[in-house]
């Protein structure tokens, strides 16, 4: 196995046809049959990894190109497929995408990178693919869901998973009640980040009833609570990250890489 064969791997399950800007290949590698697994990976993260004899690192929230924050714009086919006309969609995605430019200029994107390739250490970003194939996961789970259930049903449905059974951080309906009617659903990941309120508003105001992220910053939940909206469901930061990285880690084992993961939530 290579660290080519690995990314692949990953952009198949997601659907994806090229690898998207928050994922890259940082240091190429062969022969791989141990990863480390992290949502998050500094030098520290690749120290263990050769301690522990790993042959690779795979990390979730590694430093990609410093335009990974473009696959935010994947929240306007996600729009779209919701129903919501193109030039409504793409309105809503920008003020926050001109915030994460923003944001992210100043990044010391190439720290990791750099140490990675002075320990020899191969190392991969795999960001939204795995985002996305949990985002499938979860559309799989609730297709069939009657829209007069409860959110709560949602809810429970979600939670069959065993990421969400055992996080810590357990799914919240931030808006709205659990006894309200589910309605019109959408799962509103694998984008980079949350919409924020500009998108969960527009999902809102265009037929969804029930909106699933992962996180939300509290400003953006208290602007949404103050206008007449649906029920907004967030799952949670690590477990959601974890169903997609388990269902990539699965296949890589039916391949012959062990990975060593830096969680429970298997």
């Amino acid at each position: 196995m290579d660290t080519q064969q690995i990314i692949r791997t990953s952009l198949k399950l997601a659907g994806f046809k090229s690898i998207p800007a928050d994922s890259e290949v940082h240091v190429k590698g062969r022969g791989i049959r141990k990863v480390l697994v992290a949502i998050d990976v500094g030098v520290a993260e690749l120290l263990l990894a050769r301690n522990l004899g790993c042959d690779a690192v795979i990390a979730h929230h590694g430093k990609a190109r410093i335009d990974g924050y473009k696959v935010f714009l994947r929240h306007i086919d996600q729009l779209k497929e919701a129903g919501v006309p193109e030039v409504i969609a793409r309105k809503a995605v920008q003020p926050k995408l001109r915030v994460l430019e923003l944001q992210h200029h100043p990044d010391n994107y190439d720290q990791t990178p750099s140490a990675a390739k002075k320990l020899r250490m191969p190392l991969l970003s795999i960001h939204s693919p795995c985002d996305e194939i949990g985002r499938k996961m979860i559309q799989n789970i609730l297709k069939g869901a009657d829209e007069n259930s409860a959110v709560k049903d949602v809810v429970s449905r979600i939670a069959r998973f065993p990421e969400f059974r055992k996080a810590a951080s357990k799914i919240e309906v931030r808006l709205g009640s659990p006894k309200n009617k589910a309605g019109k659903i959408a799962i509103s990941h694998a984008a980079y980040t949350n919409g924020g309120y500009e998108i969960a508003r527009t999902y809102f105001q265009n037929g969804i009833d029930t909106l699933s992220y992962i996180h939300i910053a509290e400003p953006d939940l208290t602007r949404l609570a103050n206008e007449a909206s649906g029920s907004l469901i967030v799952l949670g930061h690590i477990a959601s990250d974890w169903l997609g990285i388990n269902r990539l880690l699965r296949e890589l084992e039916k391949m012959g890489v062990e990975p060593i993961t830096t969680t429970d939530l298997n």
